[in-house]
C-alpha cells in the first residue's frame, strides 16, 4: 500500500474503483447519444447526439468532480498552470501526433470516418475539436487521472522518461474509449490506428497535466491533436498531387475505397 497524508492507500481498490467510476461516466454519456439518436424524430440532425453524448460526459464528470473534491476542484486541476509555458510542448505534440496519425491512416488506406463524414466542417470543429477535447480532458485528465493521484509517485522510467500511474492509466484507459468506434462501422485498421494514437496523446495531455498542475494544457494538447488531423491529411494530398503526380479525381476515389 502506498502512503497518503499519513494513511494507507489501497491502490488495487484505487484503481478499480476509478476504472469502475469511469465506465459509469461513458454508460451515461453513450446512453444518452444513443437514446437522442434511436429515439428522436426523425428530422433531427446527426449532430445533435454527439453534442448531447459530449455534454452528458462533461456534466457527469463535473459533478463527479464537485463530489469527490468536496467542493473544492483546484486538486482536480480547475486552476491556472502552475508553470509558465505550459502550453507550448502540448501544442507541438499535439499537432506533430494528428498529423502523424492521419497520414499513415491515409497511405494505409485504412479507410473513412462514418461519423465525421456526416458532420460539417463546422459542426466538427465545434462538436469535435471543441466540445469533445473539453469534454473528454476534463473526464480523464480532470477526474480519473486526478482520482488516481496519491500513486503519482508509482511508475516506471523509460530512458530518460518517467510516467507516474495516473498517467498511464490515464492513457490507457482514453484509448480504450475509442473502443466504442466498432459500432460505426469503421475498419478495423483505422480503428487500430486510432487506439495507437489515442494512447500515445492521452500520455502527451496527461503529461501535461501532472507537469502543469492544470487541465488546461492538457484540453489544448487535445485541440491540438485534432487540428493536426486536418493538417496531415492536407499534407497527404499535396505530396501527392505534387511529388507522385496523382490527380484529384485518383485521390478522391482512393480514399473513398
Amino acid at each position: 500500500m502506498d502512503r497518503l497524508n499519513g494513511k494507507a492507500v489501497d491502490t488495487p481498490a484505487l484503481l478499480v474503483s476509478a476504472i469502475f467510476l469511469g465506465i459509469v461516466v461513458l454508460a451515461a454519456s453513450w446512453g444518452a447519444g444513443w437514446v437522442v439518436k434511436h429515439f428522436s424524430a426523425e428530422a433531427t440532425p446527426e449532430w445533435m447526439s454527439v453534442f448531447v453524448e459530449y455534454m452528458a460526459m462533461l456534466a457527469v464528470a463535473l459533478i463527479l468532480v464537485l463530489a469527490s473534491s468536496m467542493g473544492d476542484p483546484e486538486s482536480f486541476g480547475f486552476i491556472r498552470p502552475r508553470v509558465t509555458g505550459g502550453y507550448g510542448t502540448g501544442i507541438t505534440w499535439g499537432l506533430a501526433l494528428g498529423a502523424l496519425a492521419s497520414i499513415i491512416a491515409l497511405a494505409s488506406g485504412a479507410g473513412r470516418m462514418p461519423l465525421l463524414e456526416r458532420l460539417s466542417l463546422g459542426q466538427m470543429v465545434l462538436l469535435i475539436w471543441l466540445l469533445a477535447s473539453v469534454a473528454e480532458e476534463v473526464f480523464v485528465r480532470g477526474y480519473v487521472q486526478s482520482y488516481l493521484e496519491p500513486l503519482k509517485h508509482r511508475g516506471l522510467k523509460l530512458f530518460k522518461w518517467s510516467f507516474s500511474v495516473p498517467v498511464i492509466v490515464s492513457a490507457l484507459f482514453f484509448s480504450a474509449m475509442h473502443l466504442i468506434l466498432l459500432t460505426t462501422g469503421m475498419a478495423f485498421l483505422a480503428i487500430y490506428i486510432v487506439l495507437v494514437f489515442t494512447f500515445f496523446l492521452g500520455i502527451a495531455a496527461a503529461k501535461q497535466r501532472e507537469r502543469s498542475g492544470s487541465v488546461l494544457p492538457a484540453i489544448t494538447t487535445h485541440i491540438s491533436f485534432n487540428v493536426g488531423g486536418l493538417i496531415g491529411g492536407m499534407i497527404y494530398v499535396i505530396v501527392q498531387v505534387a511529388i507522385v503526380g496523382r490527380s484529384a479525381v485518383e485521390i478522391t476515389r482512393a480514399l473513398g475505397g
